[in-house]
């Protein structure tokens, strides 16, 4: 298969490097990733500003760019542009340093360069870990041993990716369980540094409304969670109860 594998942690953060040689093994691989760490970008795309891309000397096993925008960029621009006449089969996101489960995916620039993929027509997956410091060889020889499997499960119409996340266990996994969204709310708070101005810091804090499918609570048991996460924003039962309402 041809890849493109993007991220938004730049292109020496060791998820996407690791997760590269693993799939090069069986697989055409291209690289293109932010010049600069761009986590919380969600799937905003450059439009005031020119992009610009270069070709880096990383591997032997893969091509790697690296592009001055944002994760959804790498991936638009990716499929448009440095692929373009070789369309990839599927975009994979990641390896991601922290988890993005629950409501994190609004935000995530992972998820969301995997979501930008359906607007393409292309197959999506999106894969965290959450352990910065750790070895990503587990779960990257996982997604690479897995990935056949994973996208014959998603729909034709390529408008669902995986979410894929791992909590900090491997190999003491519990299991891999496919599973919903959850909701994770987080505790904020703006704090001012003198000279600087001011900076969002917070952590996430317990929600009542979790089931026990949901990633949140899985990967708080030590189970890894497979998400299906759709790109139409539709409210189909809401819409269904008031599409007769005349104003």
């Amino acid at each position: 298969m041809k890849i493109l594998l993007v991220n938004d942690d730049g292109l020496y953060a060791k998820g996407i490097l690791t997760l590269a040689e693993s799939l090069s093994k069986s697989h055409s691989v291209t690289v293109i990733a932010p010049d600069t760490e761009r986590s919380g970008s969600s799937r905003s795309l450059t439009f005031h500003s020119a992009l610009n891309y270069m070709q880096m000397a990383v591997s032997e096993n893969f091509e790697s760019y690296i592009l001055n925008g944002t994760p959804a960029d790498c991936t638009k621009f990716g499929i448009d542009t440095i692929m373009k006449g070789e369309k990839p089969d599927v975009v994979i996101s990641g390896i991601n340093n922290t988890c993005n489960i629950g409501t994190d995916i609004a935000y995530s620039g992972t998820v969301n360069a995997a979501l930008e993929a359906c607007m393409h027509g292309v197959y999506g997956i999106a894969v965290s870990y959450d352990c910065k410091d750790n070895d990503y060889t587990y779960v990257a020889d996982f997604v690479a041993n897995n990935l056949e499997f994973l996208i014959g499960l998603l729909p034709t119409d390529k408008n669902t990716i995986f979410n894929i996340n791992f909590p900090c266990v491997p190999p003491q996994l519990k299991g891999v369980r496919f599973s919903t969204t959850g909701d994770r709310k987080y505790l904020d708070e703006y704090q001012y540094v003198e000279g600087s101005g001011y900076f969002i810091t917070g952590y996430p804090v317990a929600s009542e409304v979790n089931d026990g499918d949901t990633d949140v609570v899985l990967t708080e048991q030590g189970y890894a969670t497979i998400a299906p996460v759709k790109l139409n924003f539709n409210d189909s039962a809401l819409f269904e109860a008031i599409k007769g309402i005349k104003l």
